[in-house]
């Protein structure tokens, strides 16, 4: 009895699931990374990370941790101008893992413009052109 023969899998597809396998992983590597970094160097981050580890087991929300251990919210993605720290180098890690989609997207698009899918490659920008606005903070859901 023959086996019968499993259909090729679009260049596409696995182009986005390679993206998005390989890039989770290092952001998760980024994400170790970064705490170890800062309880090493602890005059080396945007917080404290000793308030900062206490304030979050002990239960308080993100804007106390702010007040009680930062003194204020320094703004969204603030930890482009802190990219050496610890802190600001776990925060890297989750923005990676966090825009994983977008970076696969993209190269799926590409991969459809190329084998000549236009209405994919469309759908691939227009959701791709979504996660962006969202990371940006322009589209939100709350």
């Amino acid at each position: 009895m023959n086996t019968p023969e499993l259909p090729k899998m679009p260049r596409a597809q696995t182009i986005y699931g390679a993206i998005v396998y390989w890039v989770t992983i290092l952001s998760c590597i980024i994400c170790m990374i970064g705490p170890v970094v800062s309880v090493a160097s602890p005059d080396n981050n945007v917080l404290d990370p000793y308030k900062l580890f206490n304030a979050i087991f002990e239960g308080k929300d993100a804007e106390t941790v702010w007040q009680e251990v930062g003194g204020d919210f320094p703004g969204g993605h603030f930890y482009l101008k802190h990219m050496t720290y610890g802190d600001g180098l776990t925060q890297v890690g989750l923005a990676l893992g966090c825009s994983v989609a977008l970076w696969a997207l993209i190269a799926s698009a590409i991969s459809y413009a190329a084998d000549k899918i236009y209405f994919y490659t469309a759908l691939s920008l227009w959701v791709a052109g979504l996660v962006a606005l969202s990371m940006v903070g322009i589209v939100g859901m709350h």
